[in-house]
C-alpha cells in the first residue's frame, strides 16, 4: 500500500491527505490494451501524473523549496498517493523511497478506506482528497471519475475502474464531522452514452442513506471547470488547475488570523483566490479558458495551511496611451509602513507586471512627455490587482 505516516497514529487532530493521479489509462485510446467499446473517444493524459507527484511533494516539501503543508491546530499526518503513469512514481517521504502503487478501483478503494478511518479518528482532523484525470458526466448531476482500469471489463464498462463522486461526497457529509477539502481537476463534459447505460452508473467509493443526517461541519469543495465543461493540462506539465491551486497554497491567498501574525489559507480564501488564478494561467497559456467552481459548505472554515508570510498579489499596471509604456516608469509606495521601499518599474512595452504584499498602495508613474500621476490610496487583493491608467502626453 502507499500509504505514508508523517506522525504517529493517536486520537490527536491531524491532516490527512489523498492523492490520485490518472494518466496511463490501460484501455483508453494510446493505453496498452485500448478497446474501442470503452474509450468514449478519450486517450491517456500525460498532465495528471505529473499534476499529482507536484501536490504530493509540495505537500511534504519534497522540492526542497517554500512548499510544505503547515497546520499547527492539525499537522500533516498521512499521505496515500496513487498514480498511474506509464514508468511508475516514487516518492521520497518519512525518510524512505515509496514506490506509487496505480490508481485502480481496487487500489483507490483500499486507500480510500485507510484515508476515511483516518478522518474519522478526530472531529478537528482535516481531510483533503485530491483528483486528477478524466471525468465525465451523464443525465444526471453524477461526476464520474474513470481510474486507470475503466474498461477492464469490455462488456461492462462502468463495472470497474470509475467510481461516482458526487455521492462519495455526498455520503461523507453523513460519515466525517471534519473539516473536508475535496480538489477535482477533471472534466465534467456530457456523455450521452454515459447517461442512457441501462443500469451501468458506478458506485460511489463511499455508501449511505441519503435520509441519514449530515454531520459534516465544514467542506470547501472545489472542482476544476463548470458543469458541462472540460478541464485543461498539457501534456506533460501541470494543469491549469493543480497550477492555480499551487500558487494559492504557495502564498497568494490568505485570511488573518486575528490578534496573530498568521495567515489562514482556509476555504473562504481558497474560493476567492481559486477562479482568479486559474483565470490568469488561462492568460498566460492561452487557448480555451476554463474557470473553476467552489462549492463551501457547512459553519466551520477550519484552515488547510498556515503561514506567517504576508499573503502576494500580482500586479498589473496597463498603462495608455501605449506609446508612452517605453518612456515611463512607475513606484509602488505602501501607505501602510513607510520604511518598506517602493517598488519601481516600467519603461517596457506590454502591460508591466511586479508582486507586491496585500495591503494599501499608491503607485505614482512619471515621465518627461507627461505630468506626473498619482493613483491614490489602492488596496491590492490576492492574488491579483489590475490597475489601468490612462494619462494625457
Amino acid at each position: 500500500m502507499t500509504q505514508i505516516r508523517l506522525r504517529p497514529a493517536n486520537d490527536t487532530p491531524g491532516t490527512h491527505v489523498l492523492i490520485i493521479g490518472v494518466g496511463y489509462y490501460r484501455h483508453l485510446r494510446g493505453g496498452p490494451e485500448p478497446r474501442n467499446k470503452v474509450h468514449m473517444g478519450l486517450n491517456v493524459l500525460g498532465s495528471p501524473p505529473v499534476s499529482a507527484m507536484h501536490l504530493a511533494r509540495w505537500m511534504i516539501n519534497d522540492a526542497g523549496g517554500e512548499g510544505g503543508l503547515h497546520n499547527p491546530n492539525a499537522p500533516l499526518a498521512t499521505l496515500e498517493v496513487l498514480v498511474s503513469s506509464e514508468a511508475g512514481e516514487q516518492l521520497n517521504a518519512a525518510g524512505a523511497v515509496h514506490a506509487i502503487e496505480r490508481a485502480s478501483l481496487p487500489l483507490v478503494q483500499a486507500g480510500f478506506d485507510r484515508w476515511l478511518e483516518e478522518v474519522q479518528r478526530h472531529p478537528n482532523n482535516v481531510g483533503v482528497l485530491y483528483f486528477c484525470g478524466h471525468g465525465v458526466m451523464g443525465n444526471g448531476p453524477e461526476h464520474i471519475l474513470l481510474l486507470d482500469d475503466h474498461g477492464a471489463n469490455g462488456n461492462r464498462p462502468f463495472q470497474t475502474g470509475s467510481f461516482d463522486l458526487s455521492n462519495t461526497v455526498r455520503a461523507l457529509w453523513r460519515q466525517v464531522p471534519a473539516q473536508l477539502y475535496v480538489f477535482i481537476d477533471a472534466c465534467r463534459t456530457y456523455d450521452r452514452r454515459v447517461g442512457e447505460r441501462l443500469g451501468a452508473r458506478p458506485a460511489p467509493l463511499l455508501d449511505d442513506g441519503a435520509s441519514s443526517a449530515n454531520i459534516n461541519r465544514g467542506t470547501t469543495w472545489i472542482e476544476s471547470t463548470t458543469e458541462g465543461e472540460p478541464a485543461y493540462g498539457d501534456s506533460n506539465g501541470v494543469s491549469r488547475f493543480t497550477d492555480a491551486l499551487l500558487q494559492a497554497l504557495g502564498g497568494y491567498c490568505g485570511a488573518p488570523q486575528p490578534g496573530t501574525p498568521n495567515w489562514l489559507v482556509n476555504g473562504s480564501a481558497l474560493a476567492q483566490a481559486m477562479p482568479k488564478l486559474l483565470a490568469m494561467v488561462n492568460k498566460e497559456r492561452g487557448g480555451e479558458p476554463q474557470s473553476c467552481t467552489p462549492h463551501p459548505s457547512g459553519a466551520v472554515d477550519a484552515p488547510l495551511h498556515m503561514t506567517t508570510q504576508i499573503p502576494k498579489v500580482k500586479v498589473e499596471i496597463e498603462l495608455s496611451p501605449e506609446a508612452l509604456r517605453v518612456i515611463s516608469s512607475y513606484t509602488i509606495h505602501n501607505l501602510a509602513d513607510g520604511t518598506v521601499p517602493p517598488i519601481t518599474g516600467g519603461q517596457a512595452d506590454g502591460i508591466w507586471r511586479t508582486e507586491a504584499h496585500k495591503g494599501m498602495y499608491e503607485v505614482r508613474i512619471a515621465s518627461v512627455m507627461h505630468q506626473p500621476y498619482a493613483s491614490g490610496a489602492q488596496y491590492f487583493e490576492p492574488p491579483h490587482y489590475h490597475l489601468p491608467v490612462e494619462v494625457q502626453p
